[in-house]
């Protein structure tokens, strides 16, 4: 099963923010979409999920998305926005069941009330329930957001089809350690037969944890394959505008660290 986007433009108003973009991800595969501030990676993630209007086709497991109902969508997919604005006092646990509400959480309905208690100790906040969202750090309402997608779609496979989670920048307010574990939750999704799209910032992240990645750049999509065959020094030199290298260390000694080298305990932190 995939997710298929074929020849889609966007425009906002005047202005075509993407022009004739093809994408393609898999289920069982972390598939990233990378490329410069302004090059179309939300615009195309929003498009896929059917959030904004476009010209071209998307489908789903076979199914075009404009004939699927938005009920129907909601028990196939999830979608983790760059950023969430709540405006009453909800208490963490009330956000997270919001995910229950929109999808179908799990064949078993006795057991989903432990859902949003067993999703909340996967990205690190366990007795968090009780709190008021509002009071937390930008990191943490993050981690939230994530654990109310994973319980709207918390079974990676239903009915036999793949089903998909959407990442909009998902690390971005995350320290290294988060960073790691947020990127080990999507891989694991992936891995046990469900499907993922995230918009990455993190090239480092990307080259460590996606199987193919997308690059596009002014509304285009400028290159599409491996971690190995996208993220080069011509590539990523004419999609950024600035000379970049691949695999180099600082010449003048500077210290550089990189997400491979730390390792998760079982408290989430990097070592």
């Amino acid at each position: 099963m995939v997710l298929v986007a074929k020849d889609i433009s966007v425009h906002f108003g005047t202005t075509q923010i993407l022009d004739a973009v093809d994408f393609e991800a898999a289920a069982g595969a972390f598939s990233a979409i990378i490329g410069p501030n302004g090059s179309g990676k939300t615009t195309l993630l929003r498009a896929m999920t059917g959030e904004i209007a476009y010209d071209g086709a998307v489908s789903v497991n076979g199914q075009d998305i404009r004939e699927t109902s938005a009920d129907v969508l909601a028990k196939q997919r999830a979608v983790l926005a760059q950023s969430t604005q709540l405006a009453f006092p909800f208490t963490v646990l009330e956000v997270v069941r919001l995910g229950q509400t929109a999808g179908v959480a799990t064949e078993d309905p006795t057991h989903a009330g432990d859902l949003p208690f067993k999703a909340l100790d996967r990205v690190g906040l366990g007795g968090f329930e009780g709190r008021f969202y509002a009071e937390l750090s930008g990191g943490e309402k993050q981690r939230v957001q994530l654990a109310r997608v994973l319980v709207q779609i918390w079974l990676p496979v239903l009915d036999g089809k793949p089903r998909w989670l959407f990442l909009d920048e998902p690390v971005s307010s995350l320290d290294i350690g988060h960073q790691l574990m947020v990127m080990q939750i999507a891989a694991d999704y992936a891995q046990a037969g469900g499907g993922v799209v995230a918009v990455m910032h993190d090239l480092n992240l990307t080259a460590m944890f996606a199987q193919r990645v997308t690059l596009l750049s002014q509304g285009r999509c400028l290159a599409s394959g491996s971690p190995r065959e996208v993220l080069t020094d011509a590539t990523l030199s004419t999609a950024y505008g600035c000379a970049l290298a691949v695999n180099t260390a600082p010449a003048n000694g500077t210290p550089w660290l990189l997400p491979h080298a730390a390792q998760l305990t079982h408290h989430g932190a990097a070592i």
